[in-house]
């Protein structure tokens, strides 16, 4: 009779660490793909710029291309750290947007406590990527 407990208590104790294990791996590919889906959202700052672009081509003011490009990332969840608008000796203007996405976490984040990898874990939670586009 003894020996069917203890079978049941190891059988219940693998449930359990498989359930914990599935659990981690679980909450590791959330937060992978919650990382993947900021670097890839990031890359609509070369949309943004093109957006820039367009609204310079319209109305010839730079701050109507800013506002246009900010709106833009504002609809993809994105913020505008910085946006820049240069004209080339030939006329040309060349945007260049640069967009910070968020990755929002369950537990990576949390690396982040330890001291030496704070700076790693904030360049790998919150990409940033720049944009460039020229026109006339």
């Amino acid at each position: 009779m003894r020996s069917r407990l203890g079978n049941q208590d190891g059988f219940i104790r693998e449930v359990v660490w498989i359930v914990v294990v599935l659990a981690v791996i679980g909450v590791v590919v959330l937060d992978a793909m919650a990382i993947f889906s900021a670097y890839q959202s990031a890359d609509d700052a070369s949309t943004a710029a093109r957006e820039a672009r367009t609204e310079y081509a319209q109305s010839l003011n730079v701050s109507s291309a800013e506002i246009a490009a900010r709106q833009y990332l504002a609809k993809a969840g994105l913020e505008m750290v910085d946006f820049t608008a240069k004209r080339a000796q030939n006329g040309t203007v060349t945007f260049t947007v640069t967009a910070q996405a968020t990755a929002d976490t369950y537990a990576f984040h949390y690396l982040g406590k330890i001291p030496q990898l704070k700076d790693w874990v904030d360049r790998v939670t919150n990409p940033t990527r720049t944009g460039v586009a020229a026109g006339e």
